[in-house]
């Protein structure tokens, strides 16, 4: 398997990148290539067009380099495609997708990817775009959108960008109208909500821990709704929430509604903004189908 690693030098940590390259100087095991991204989108052109030249029908294994939003771009480029797998040398500032498989200290030891699993994922899909980790509507996209503004902050930024992010939102975004219709059933009846978070992984914002019952190959994702609510009882279910501890919460209960779903329509009668893996997107008429082991994803050596 040759290893492609992708990185995004605008994405992440200098030292982060600097380990990476003396770890791979130093490796003589692994068949490997760099590619450096040049300006948003060019992951997935890059990755697509490796893909659809593949003639000799070699097997890629795309290491993304930077934060969930370079991992969002790759597997866009590999969706349909044959011969190829996804992995994370994680650079960015929230590394949420490989929480799921352990942590980040597995995935940034090069020694590791020479023998590895490849397990099949599954993505979530928006109107022709992919998602692999988490998609969020309502008040965590507005998080999202504070968070890209702090980011390179000193202090506000870095890992601190989510909370920055959660606290700028509080003032803002704590009453959203959309309609959500998960599998044919209307979640909101009322027509507003505090946020939605879809997922198959279980991490979002560094570390806030919004589906702790997921799966990363079960066919479902993870919908889970917050009603809405004042900043006085937002905010130890903030704390919960972090901790993973908010499903099945008798504290909570009345304000969450939790499932496990196929497919999800969101309506407004204005342009709907989400967020997927880190990503902003604006669309109308929004559907979300989960295809089951759609991916396949490189797990280095436990």
């Amino acid at each position: 398997m040759h290893f492609v690693f992708v990185i995004n030098p605008y994405a992440g940590v200098e030292n982060s990148e600097r380990s990476l390259l003396e770890q791979l100087e130093n490796d003589t095991s692994l068949d490997y290539s760099i590619y450096y991204t040049k300006s948003s989108g060019d992951a997935t052109r890059y990755v697509r067009q490796m893909l659809e030249t593949n003639t000799e029908n070699k097997e890629y294994c795309f290491v993304c380099c930077g934060g969930d939003g370079t991992i969002n771009e790759v597997i866009n480029g590999m969706v349909n495609q044959k011969h190829c797998c996804f992995s994370v040398f994680p650079c960015g500032s929230g590394n949420d997708y490989v929480k799921y498989f352990g942590g980040e200290q597995l995935f940034t030891d090069i020694s590791k990817y020479s023998t590895g699993e490849i397990v099949d994922v599954d993505v979530m899909e928006v109107n022709g775009r992919y998602s692999v980790n988490v998609i969020n509507l309502g008040f965590e996209t507005q998080v999202v959108k504070f968070m890209h503004k702090v980011k390179r902050m000193p202090f506000l930024g870095g890992k601190n960008s989510y909370t920055t992010g959660l606290l700028m939102a509080l003032c803002t975004a704590l009453v959203n109208r959309y309609e959500i219709i998960a599998d044919g059933n209307v979640v909101n009846p009322e027509g507003k909500f505090l946020l939605c978070t879809l997922a198959n992984g279980s991490y979002v914002g560094g570390a806030y821990k919004c589906a702790p019952l997921s799966k990363i190959n079960d066919g479902l994702m993870e919908l889970c709704l917050a009603k809405c609510m004042n900043i006085f009882r937002l905010i130890p279910l903030i704390k919960v929430y972090k901790e993973g501890k908010h499903i099945g919460n008798d504290k909570f209960k009345k304000y969450i509604e939790y499932r496990q779903v196929k497919e999800v329509e969101v309506h407004s009668e204005k342009t709907v903004t989400l967020c997927l893996d880190g990503e902003i997107i604006e669309a109308n008429d929004v559907t979300i189908i989960n295809h089951q082991k759609k991916l396949k994803f490189y797990v280095p050596r436990q």
